[in-house]
């Protein structure tokens, strides 16, 4: 920048030649790469961690739900928000059945996609909410809500009740396309399953069971229709793989 004097003595600047076009150069500069993190940046769900990406690594994540403390293999996560440990208000796990095994590339599909027949099953460790336990919430809540508390006996050890319909002006039950399912597992305590109707208008229908692991934490499972039959199986390895994850003060 050089200094002058015109007509009057009054003092001219001169402005050096290259400050404008640096400025329009890191204007535009900002501009590409906000344009560029837009367009291929990761998102606000990948920041959180709630976009799928499996892992392999077999690597524990400790984990701490309700102060129950848990471990389990990254392999059985999908969604990294579940990989980052810690004290956690849930944890959503993934296994394939029958033999409960973590994801690997050739299980690709079956941890990623939504088919009918799928054998994962979706596992949730949260914090309980309900004051209720299993038992008392068939009694309280759910048998009041059927069109008959006797049920009907299905071929597979269950007892199946159906829900009354929905009808206009009646308040629904929460229960509309849903069956409920009462039996027994294998150490003889009632168990409430709940499964979309065959009926129901739905590309990919699950049953799944909600029960208590102690007083601050609550277990849900989900598994396709298709394998109702073999619910006992199902419930007694998902509850074995629960309490296998669960640390002990001495581990």
């Amino acid at each position: 920048m050089g200094t002058g004097y015109g007509f009057g003595g009054e003092e001219i600047k001169e402005e050096s030649s290259w400050r404008y076009p640096l400025a329009i150069f890191v204007a535009t500069l900002i501009l590409c790469a906000i344009f560029l993190y837009y367009y291929v940046g990761p998102s606000v769900d990948e920041f959180s961690g709630n976009v799928p990406s499996p892992a392999i690594s077999e690597e524990p994540v400790s984990f701490t739900v309700g102060g129950v403390a848990f471990s389990a293999p990254a392999n059985y996560t999908v969604y990294p928000r579940d990989r980052r440990g810690g004290e956690r208000d849930e944890v959503a796990l993934y296994a394939l059945w029958p033999t409960l095994a973590g994801y690997a590339p050739a299980r690709r599909s079956d941890f990623l996609e939504n088919a009918p027949d799928t054998r994962r099953i979706d596992i949730l460790i949260a914090e309980r909410t309900s004051v209720f336990n299993e038992a008392e919430r068939v009694e309280e809540l759910y048998l009041p809500q059927t069109t008959d508390r006797r049920g009907a006996r299905t071929p597979y050890q269950l007892v199946k009740y159906a829900f009354r319909d929905q009808r206009v002006n009646v308040p629904t039950s929460g229960y509309a396309n849903t069956e409920l399912y009462l039996g027994e597992t294998e150490e003889g305590e009632l168990i409430a399953l709940f499964c979309f109707s065959e009926t129901a208008d739905l590309p990919s229908p699950e049953c799944w069971r909600e029960y208590e692991l102690g007083d601050k934490v609550a277990v849900s499972y989900r598994f396709k229709r298709p394998y109702l039959p073999e619910w006992r199986a199902i419930d007694a390895r998902v509850r074995a793989f629960v309490r296998a994850m669960m640390k002990d003060d001495g581990r």
